[in-house]
């Protein structure tokens, strides 16, 4: 079902117009999945609980069901097995297994752990699932031994299975702070196994146990911990949690945004290629690129100017992605386009580009088929842009055009969740934070006003702005969870940018020997110091 403002669903289910509706919100008597609802927000009734007075809207189907559990070993992951102890399913609460249909989307067999998903959802388990859409699957490997160079080129370039050729889409040795987190997922505590991460998107059965055996080193201890958008973090072994709608419509979007991955076909015998004479080292080496970096961090916390300056010293190419959002904001402004027009509003972003100057930065942005940088800094596009920002149906359709900047890898990227929703297997995350105070006087000195008031105004309008980014519905202001926080309060901007610029090297030299495979492979397919600047310009 499509979404609609929730007046507008409370009126098509004939319990009041619309503007009875606004009255029951006001009174605080319609709630959305247990929380009091917004006037004017988005719902859509078929995935979410919309209530009036305790009751769910009348003739409208039940919203769909979807759950994660943190799996833990020796349990079969079927609906139901008479010659096992425990299924998957005893996990779940007695009322859910009661009142859904549920069943795991995909498996992981008797003895591997981790992260599963549970939906009465036919399509969207079909948008994980299916080969063509490329969702990536992440784990975590234990093997009683140490795996060779020559082993790892193998399983970079393939291993032949039944089904086809099978690859890895990343393969990483484990930080020890990567060591550490894992070891607060598994139950009991892991032996000393040699630990890998891997990237995957093809799915098959049992594919990573095969390749590994493939190569002469049997995996000891599998656990997956991710799936496409959504990360094990907050779950014991065997506990399990409903998803929220946000979890639930990012991992559609990483289905939507990813492309087909689909199993090759072994050169015929004998047949030259143009790359026969080329070592398999050479081969992968090839295919390496330079780390994807992502900054997050509220507004004017110093992503734009730290993350630019970062990429110069580095050599790489640097964008702002809020320029597209506060972009978008000045296009509608002028066009007279509200936030809640969305039928109008989404069609506003083919009008508008980014442009890069003569160093790769891409600084600059067109609106209306000129350049508009300068009036997209003033006071008014402040004030709207987070309005505009949190509508869903535009950000979906950025997506695809923030992660296809980083396709060919070396690109700094900051916003506001390009670590977490854009990005999130970026090579390195970094999260700038700095108190609201602090923001605003940096936004007062960026525009030269000395005037009380006006530094008042700036403040209060920071601070609305990052209660409505951090409590959006869709992709909110957060933290990643393996993100490097830096503080930005106190010092000078050239602290943080030094601080950014050795968190970069010391990450992404940590990962891969500073290559952005699978960072760059989702943009195609879909602590310590800190600093302060002092010019930064607002993000989204």
């Amino acid at each position: 079902m499509a979404r609609e403002r929730i007046q507008k669903a409370i009126a098509n289910a004939g319990i009041a117009s619309r503007r009875g509706g606004e009255d029951l919100i006001r009174a605080g008597r319609v709630t959305v999945d247990g929380r009091p609802a917004i006037i004017g927000e988005q719902v859509d009734p078929s995935m979410q609980r919309v209530e009036v007075d305790g009751r769910a809207l009348p003739g409208v189907l039940g919203p769909r069901s979807y759950w994660v559990l943190n799996k833990p070993a020796g349990v079969v992951s079927t609906v139901r097995d008479r010659h096992a102890e425990r299924t998957v399913m005893d996990f779940l609460p007695p009322e859910v297994r009661r009142s859904s249909r549920l069943y795991p989307v995909g498996r992981l067999d008797e003895e591997s752990e981790g992260l599963l998903l549970f939906t009465d959802d036919g399509a969207w388990a079909e948008l994980l699932l299916h080969p063509r859409f490329g969702v990536e699957r992440e784990y975590m490997v234990g093997l009683e031994r140490s795996v060779s160079k020559q082993q790892k080129i193998a399983l970079r370039i393939g291993i032949e299975l039944e089904e086809g050729l099978a690859k890895l889409d990343h393969l990483d040795d484990l930080t020890p702070a990567q060591i550490h987190n894992l070891s607060l997922l598994l139950e009991p505590p892991h032996p000393e196994y040699r630990w890998y991460r891997v990237v995957l998107a093809q799915g098959w059965k049992r594919q990573i146990r095969r390749m590994f055996d493939g190569v002469g080193m049997p995996v000891q201890r599998l656990v997956r911990i991710r799936v496409g958008s959504l990360k094990l973090t907050d779950l014991a072994p065997g506990q399990v949690r409903r998803l929220t709608h946000q979890e639930v419509t990012q991992l559609a979007l990483c289905a939507r945004a990813s492309t087909t991955t689909r199993p090759e076909k072994p050169a015929a015998a004998g047949a030259a290629t143009a790359g026969a004479a080329t070592s398999p080292a050479k081969q992968f080496t090839k295919r390496r690129l330079p780390p994807v970096i992502a900054i997050d961090g509220p507004g004017s916390s110093g992503k734009s100017t730290v993350g630019a300056e970062a990429a110069r010293q580095l050599g790489y190419r640097f964008c702002d992605t809020g320029l597209l959002y506060r972009a978008f904001a000045w296009l509608a402004l002028e066009r007279g386009v509200p936030p809640t027009d969305v039928e109008a509003l989404v069609p506003l972003a083919d009008q508008i580009s980014l442009v890069a100057d003569g160093r790769g930065r891409l600084r600059h942005v067109h609106a209306d088929g000129r350049d508009v940088t300068s009036e997209v800094a003033g006071a008014e596009v402040d004030r709207a842009v987070s309005d505009y920002a949190k509508v869903p149906e535009l950000r979906e359709a950025l997506v695809p055009r923030q992660r296809a900047l980083a396709k060919s890898g070396g690109i700094i990227i900051a916003g506001r969740d390009i670590g977490t929703v854009i990005l999130p297997d970026a090579d390195v995350k970094i999260y700038l934070n700095a108190s609201a105070e602090e923001r605003a006087r940096r936004r007062a000195d960026q525009r030269a006003t000395t005037d009380s008031g006006e530094a008042e105004q700036i403040l209060a309008e920071l601070r609305r702005r990052d209660s409505i980014d951090t409590n959006r519905e869709t992709a909110p202001l957060k933290t990643a969870t393996d993100a490097v926080i830096i503080n930005t309060d106190g010092n000078t901007f050239e602290q943080t940018v030094s601080a950014v610029v050795e968190a970069i090297r010391a990450t992404a030299g940590a990962t891969a020997g500073m290559t952005a495979g699978t960072a760059a492979g989702t943009a195609a397919k879909s602590t310590g110091g800190a600093g302060k600047s002092t010019g930064a310009t607002g993000g989204r």
